[in-house]
């Protein structure tokens, strides 16, 4: 063993006992229970547990643990987390069951699982998931406890064990909470405990600071996403490393445009060579253009079947091509914009009423209305190629939709387009409508907002846009609408969510349980949808931080 490992293992030992003396006192369990998680990047980690009466017995073997596995390594594993459990109790097997099948969110239930009251068959919260012991089938179907993918586990983590599990026949079990630390950078980083941040790491460092490193990692997660050809590796699901089949015009757009985004805060050169072959990539094999002036994007209505035209994928696209323009300042994709505009022109009638699909080749009708985001989406690209290119059509038309939105109460819908919207149309056009709009599009929706127990990213993303335009009204010296706004309550709960979405990020102390940690750190997922990672839950992650950081005023 070298000099320097040595050292390395040392501090780690003298932190670590540190940390598991100050947890002992604090909890005063009976019997002291410990795991330490250790891999590398590439493969999903292993898990050595133990337990015993006395603390100074299962601190022993765990650093005797340690000792072995380097000795035969000669390095540390890129990734270590070590966890004291506390909070063991001793359940009905059928409660823990239904308690697992009736969660209003899939993927919540966030104890770890002893199978014996002598902890020789369990599972961390991390493990049951990471493994798909616990799993659905979809975000819609319950979760259930799946005893082939159990058993397998057990085979795998105890290579000695006999032991199999039929669940139809368990009586009981001991769940348990646990205090954990991940070692990073020679120093231990104190875990979150319990509930829905349960295993995600404390901040250490200001939090505008911490979100510019989420957003670099983001952004090189999304590139690296980016293959040769331009498309994007659009998604999996991470406990077995399983692709996802679908590609989607409207996500390739606007997964590039929030990588454009990032440029403002790391003008990073290969990440802009990546975004002009996305956007090389989306106009070679989805622009269609009609007629000399007049164009659409072509989008799937099943994999790899280009049948439809959407009016999201217009504004998909032109939000992607005038950002890009706007950043780079280079207007070699403004002609394409700009026949995409007259696309979604097309698509609106006379009384501000929007088509959103329609049949391709033939271009007959196929749905007036698929999904509300749309409508906001188009008015929004059109706005933000009027702010390159002013002309009157594209005003006049938003203006006309916005007298729909407002008559049809569109700010029910609390959509994040139509709040990224409303805003840019108050910088044109700062009248009392707007801004009550607006607001309504978020007022109605902060309890909802404050109660939510998923990341559900557009939420930021909708809070912020709001954010910018009651900074406005307030320069504006508009008092009395500035009262209506609960600016304050605005301000608590962007505070709120900006720490709560770090729930749905894949940081390695989390990444580590899945099947290819490498292929999915510093991606953001879905933790009800099977920790679904996909490109637009990139996306929409990304731009909400990225407006934080830009415009949020801390105290």
């Amino acid at each position: 063993m070298t000099t320097t490992l040595i050292s390395g293992i040392d501090q780690l030992k003298s932190q670590l006992l540190d940390y598991l003396e100050k947890v002992q006192l604090y909890t005063q369990v009976e019997k002291t229970v410990l795991f330490f998680s250790y891999g590398e990047r590439e493969e999903r980690c292993k898990v050595w547990n133990s337990a015993y009466s006395s603390f100074s017995t299962a601190k022993a073997q765990l650093f005797s643990f340690l000792d072995q596995r380097y000795e035969a390594q000669q390095s540390l594993p890129e990734f270590l987390k070590f966890d004291f459990v506390f909070n063991i109790q001793k359940e009905q097997w059928d409660d823990v069951e239904q308690t697992v099948r009736n969660q209003f969110h899939n993927n919540h239930y966030r104890k770890g699982i002893s199978f014996d009251e002598n902890f020789e068959c369990c599972f961390l919260e991390q493990e049951l998931y990471g493994r798909a012991i616990i799993r659905g089938l979809s975000y819609d179907k319950p979760n259930f406890f799946d005893e082939d993918n159990l058993n397998t586990s057990i085979l795998r983590k105890y290579d000695d064990s006999k032991k199999i599990i039929n669940l139809k026949q368990q009586q009981q079990v001991w769940t348990f909470d646990t205090y954990a630390v991940f070692y990073e950078n020679n120093q231990l980083i104190q875990l979150q405990s319990q509930f829905t941040e349960n295993g995600v790491r404390y901040l250490m460092e200001p939090k505008k600071q911490h979100f510019i490193k989420m957003i670099k990692q983001n952004a090189a997660f999304i590139t690296s996403q980016i293959q040769e050809d331009g498309r994007f590796i659009y998604g999996c699901f991470p406990a077995f490393d399983r692709g996802i089949r679908n590609y989607n015009t409207i996500r390739h757009c606007t997964t590039n445009y929030a990588l454009i985004e990032t440029l403002m805060i790391d003008n990073h050169e290969g990440h802009l060579k990546k975004i002009r072959s996305a956007i090389d990539y989306a106009l070679a094999h989805f622009y269609f253009e009609q007629e000399p002036q007049l164009a659409y994007m072509l989008d799937a209505s099943e994999p790899e079947k280009l049948d439809e035209i959407k009016l999201g994928a217009n504004a998909a696209a032109i939000l992607m091509l005038t950002k890009y323009q706007e950043l780079t300042g280079d207007n070699q994709f403004l002609d394409y914009a700009k026949k995409l505009a007259n696309g979604i022109l097309s698509m609106v009638n006379s009384e501000g009423e929007t088509t959103h699909v329609l049949h391709y080749p033939n271009m007959e009708l196929k749905q007036k209305f698929r999904i509300v985001y749309y409508d906001g989406e188009a008015a929004l690209a059109l706005l933000r190629l009027y702010q390159l290119k002013p002309e009157e059509k594209l005003l006049s038309t938003v203006k006309l939709m916005f007298e729909r939105f407002i008559s049809e109460r569109y700010e029910r819908y609390h959509d994040h387009w139509l709040s990224y919207c409303t805003n840019e149309l108050t910088k044109i056009f700062p009248e009392e409508k707007y801004f009550l709009f607006g607001m309504k599009n978020y007022l109605r929706h902060m309890i909802f907002i404050r109660n939510r127990k998923t990341s559900y990213a557009t939420l930021l993303e909708l809070m912020m846009a709001a954010y910018q335009m009651i900074e406005r009204m307030k320069k504006l010296g508009l008092a009395e609408l500035f009262k209506q706004s609960h600016f304050d309550d605005l301000k608590k709960l962007i505070e709120f969510r900006t720490e709560f979405q770090r729930t749905g990020f894949f940081y390695p102390e989390v990444a580590m349980y899945m099947a290819r940690p490498d292929k999915i750190l510093h991606a953001f997922y879905v933790r009800h949808d099977r920790f679904r990672v996909r490109i637009d839950d990139q996306e929409h992650n990304l731009s909400g931080y990225i407006a934080y950081v830009q415009h949020f005023e801390n105290e």
